[in-house]
C-alpha cells in the first residue's frame, strides 16, 4: 500500500511535471532575480524614451526655428514698409491741406484788404488828406512847414492841448466858417491820417508775412491811385503824421517820425516808379518834391 502510493504520488509529480502526451510542457519561470532586473529596466526605459522624443521635438524646433525667424522677418518688414508708407501719406495729406488752408487765408486777407481799400471810409480819407494840403496853399508850402502847421492845429483843435493861435485865424477859415466846423474838419483829417497809416501798414506786415495775393500787389498797390502809393504817402500823409507826433508824442517823437518814414521807404523800393530813382524818405523836407507839384490841383477841388 505505501509503495502503491509513493507510486502515485511520484505519478502525479510526473504528470504535473511532463504534462500528457503529445503537450508541450510549460514554459519554466524566470528566476526572481532576472524578474527584478526585467522590472527596473522597464522603469528606466520610459525615462528614456520621453527624454529621446523630447529631444526629437526640440531638434525639429531648432530645425524649423531659422524659417520662423526668416517668416517674422519677412513680416516685420512688410509692417514696417506699411508703415511708412502711411507716415508718409498722412505727412503728405497734412502738406496738402496746409497748402489749401494757406491759400484760403492768402485768398481772405487779400480780399479783406481790396475791400477796405474800396470802401467809402478809405476813399474819404485820401480825399481828405489831399483836401488839407491843398487848402493849405498847396504845392506852395514845404513838407516842414506843413507838419509844423499840423502840429499846432491837432494840438489846439484836435487835442485841447493848447490855445489856438491868433494869427492863423485866415487860415483856418478854409477849414470853416465857425470854430466848431473848423474842429469837426480837422478831426476828419486826423482820423483819415490813422486809416491811411493803418492801412499800409497792414499791406507792410502781410506782405511780409507772404499772405497777399500777387494780383492785390499788382492791381492795387501799383495802379489804384492816381499818383504812386509811394508819392501819395509822401506828399499828402507824411506831413500830417509827423504833426500829429509832434503834438501827441513829444517824448517819442523822433522813434515814431522814422518809423513813418519806413512805411514810405517800403512802398517806395517795392513799388518804384519807372525812370525815377529811389530816394529815401526825409522827415521835414525844406523843399517840397516835383512829384507833389500839381498844376491842375485847384481847378480840380
Amino acid at each position: 500500500m505505501v509503495g502503491s502510493n509513493m507510486l502515485k504520488d511520484n505519478g502525479l509529480k510526473d504528470g504535473a511535471t511532463k504534462g500528457r502526451p503529445g503537450q508541450a510542457p510549460p514554459p519554466k519561470s524566470r528566476p526572481a532575480r532576472l524578474r527584478v532586473v526585467g522590472v527596473l529596466g522597464g522603469w528606466i526605459a520610459v525615462p528614456f524614451k520621453a527624454a529621446r522624443r523630447k529631444a526629437a521635438a526640440a531638434i525639429g524646433a531648432a530645425a524649423g526655428l531659422p524659417r520662423s525667424l526668416a517668416g517674422f522677418a519677412r513680416g516685420s518688414m512688410r509692417r514696417d514698409a506699411m508703415a511708412t508708407l502711411a507716415a508718409v501719406v498722412a505727412a503728405a495729406a497734412a502738406v496738402f491741406a496746409w497748402s489749401q488752408s494757406v491759400d484760403t487765408e492768402t485768398r481772405q486777407i487779400s480780399s479783406e484788404l481790396l475791400n477796405r481799400f474800396n470802401s467809402d471810409e478809405m476813399w474819404k480819407a485820401r480825399l481828405t488828406l489831399e483836401r488839407y494840403y491843398y487848402l493849405l496853399s498847396g504845392d506852395k508850402i514845404t513838407p516842414a512847414d506843413l507838419a509844423r502847421l499840423t502840429e499846432e492845429y491837432f494840438k489846439s483843435f484836435v487835442y485841447q492841448k493848447a490855445v489856438p493861435a491868433a494869427g492863423r485865424l485866415a487860415d483856418r477859415i478854409k477849414f470853416g466858417s465857425d470854430r466848431e466846423k473848423q474842429e469837426d474838419f480837422l478831426r476828419q483829417v486826423d482820423q483819415s491820417r490813422r486809416r491811411v497809416k493803418n492801412f499800409y501798414e497792414d499791406i507792410i506786415v502781410f506782405s511780409e508775412g507772404k499772405v497777399i495775393t500777387n494780383a492785390f500787389r499788382e492791381k492795387v498797390l501799383k495802379t489804384r491811385f492816381d499818383r504812386n502809393t509811394g508819392d501819395f504817402l509822401e506828399c499828402f500823409w507824411l506831413p500830417v503824421e509827423l504833426g500829429q507826433n509832434a503834438a501827441l508824442y513829444q517824448g517819442r517823437k523822433s522813434d515814431n517820425d522814422k518809423r513813418a518814414c519806413q512805411v514810405v521807404d517800403w512802398h517806395r523800393e517795392k513799388f518804384p516808379v519807372a525812370g525815377r530813382p529811389v530816394t529815401p524818405c526825409v522827415a521835414y523836407a525844406t523843399r517840397q518834391p516835383d512829384f507833389c507839384v500839381d498844376p491842375k490841383a485847384e481847378t480840380r477841388l
